[in-house]
């Protein structure tokens, strides 16, 4: 029998802390056990109950959630922490703060539950592979697991998220931003429409008119590279 994960949720905005307790008791094995408003509130709760997961707020009033994860590393017991934030800039910080992931509002339902399936693998003693990961699509009301390690590159337009893979091309539910957060030594961004797997990346060509193309595995067309991402995507192949 799988274990329980006992989580708080921390959270300033009452009706976001309610539907992420919903979406969380939904999921198997799983047990809402508190909700915080606030740092000192959270802090009190994790000391007095000793969850296994809190997802916690960054910004909220007071102490931040980035201060008050780097306050959970003081115990003697550190429970495992899930950012959930309406903001991307702090993405880096919380992975530095020893997040398990790292969430964007509103949270999507089948997100979250990959997120979770993850840390209870890893309680259960099955590390979670890189070549193991996976994105999900919905294919004419199915959900299909496609292995990152079959995914060449993504492209976005307004509306959809299409991941070309050895089996096709599929529509995500996840944004290219969620995607490079959830994968960031496996995807790469060679433009603000497109991520592209590290390991199919071959070559950076520049043509006549001084553009940068990336020249992927397996892909017979060269994909355009952004100026913006040109230099860091020169520096990933230098190794810098």
């Amino acid at each position: 029998m799988a274990r329980v994960l006992n989580v708080l949720i921390v959270d300033d905005e009452p009706l976001a802390s309610a539907r992420l307790a919903g979406l969380v008791q939904e999921l198997p094995d799983c047990q809402v056990i508190g909700e915080a408003a606030h740092a000192k509130q959270a802090f009190a709760m994790v000391q007095a109950q000793n969850p296994d997961l809190v997802f916690l707020d960054i910004a909220m009033p007071g102490e931040s959630g980035l201060d008050l994860a780097a306050r959970f590393q003081t115990l003697p017991k550190p429970p495992m922490v899930i950012f959930c934030t309406a903001f991307d800039a702090h993405a880096l910080k919380a992975f530095e703060a020893k997040a398990m992931d790292y969430l964007l509002k509103p949270v999507r339902r089948e997100r979250l539950r990959e997120s979770i399936e993850r840390i209870q693998r890893l309680l259960a003693g099955n590390p979670v592979e890189t070549n193991k990961a996976f994105v999900t699509a919905s294919v004419g009301g199915v959900l299909r697991r496609i292995a990152l390690d079959d995914i060449h590159f993504l492209q976005s337009d307004e509306k959809y998220t299409m991941a070309h893979h050895r089996g096709g091309e599929h529509v995500l539910d996840q944004t290219l931003k969620e995607l490079e957060l959830q994968f960031p030594e496996q995807l790469i961004r060679i433009h603000r429409n497109c991520l592209v797997s590290q390991t199919r990346l071959v070559e950076l060509r520049r043509d006549g008119e001084g553009r940068v193309w990336a020249v992927l595995k397996e892909v017979s067309t060269p994909l355009e590279v952004s100026r913006r991402c040109a230099s860091d995507l020169k520096g990933w192949f230098k190794g810098v």
